[in-house]
């Protein structure tokens, strides 16, 4: 038996797939590394096929287009990563630097994974508490004065969302701007929203229109302490219904 046929009968592309640190539902779908997937359209089983792209092969197509290999060098990979038993007086040896190369790159996809939902998880805070103060807050008559917490709420709530939306849905070079431009404040606005939840609102209660989790250079204070991805975090930061002016 060949080598390719050998490796073949030993791991699928799906085993493959979540080796490298890509997510695969139980139906075997993901999303797609060859083109901005936004949502789960490659098949993955024994071999697998693209439905947006069009891309599809086998275990050793997937590797070499993943890592831009040869097939020789895939198969060789494939055998150093997977730890794979293969016959063969010429056996393909990984290119040097390719398993350091491999981890380095897994580090760096799940600081950035952890980045985008630290920041996703205290703007959800961040936004429910926006909802919050758009409904307590609202004056109750023509002449009364605009609380600042209400006030805030109408000038960042929509701001907001489209944050979350583009954490949740956008493509990588959408999150990694959002990190870029709102991780260093979410510090800040994390200790704010738990000032706020601890009941130091009067300190928390100051208005930061223009200014949210640090635009204007010292960042807003507060939030959740909680950067564990939450199960429902998709349906999270729907909006409720405006209030009633």
């Amino acid at each position: 038996m060949g080598i390719y046929s050998q490796i073949k009968e030993q791991v699928s592309t799906r085993k493959a797939a979540e080796r490298y640190g890509y997510k695969v539902s139980r139906t075997g779908m993901m999303c797609c590394p060859f083109h901005n997937d936004r949502t789960p359209s490659m098949k993955v089983d024994q071999n697998f096929i693209c439905f947006g792209c069009q891309e599809k092969g086998d275990v050793i197509d997937f590797t070499a287009k993943l890592f831009g290999l040869s097939p020789y060098d895939a198969a060789g990979k494939l055998i150093a990563d997977m730890g794979l038993t293969v016959t063969s007086d010429d056996i393909p040896k990984a290119p040097p630097g390719t398993r350091q190369r491999a981890k380095r790159e897994r580090l760096e996809k799940e600081q950035f994974e952890h980045a985008v939902s630290r920041i996703y998880n205290v703007y959800c805070d961040y936004f429910h508490l926006l909802n919050e103060w758009a409904e307590v807050h609202a004056p109750r008559s023509p002449t009364e004065e605009f609380h600042p917490l209400f006030v805030e709420a109408m000038h960042q709530r929509d701001y907001v969302e489209y944050l979350l939306d583009l954490l949740l849905y956008g493509s990588k070079e959408d999150k990694a701007s959002v990190v870029i431009e709102k991780g260093k404040g979410v510090n800040d606005l994390e200790r704010r929203i738990r000032e706020f939840k601890s009941g130091d609102r009067e300190r928390s209660s100051r208005s930061v229109v223009g200014s949210i989790a640090g635009d204007d250079g010292r960042g807003c204070e507060g939030a959740s302490g909680n950067d564990r991805e939450r199960p429902d975090q998709k349906l999270f930061h729907k909006r409720r219904n405006d209030p009633v002016l």
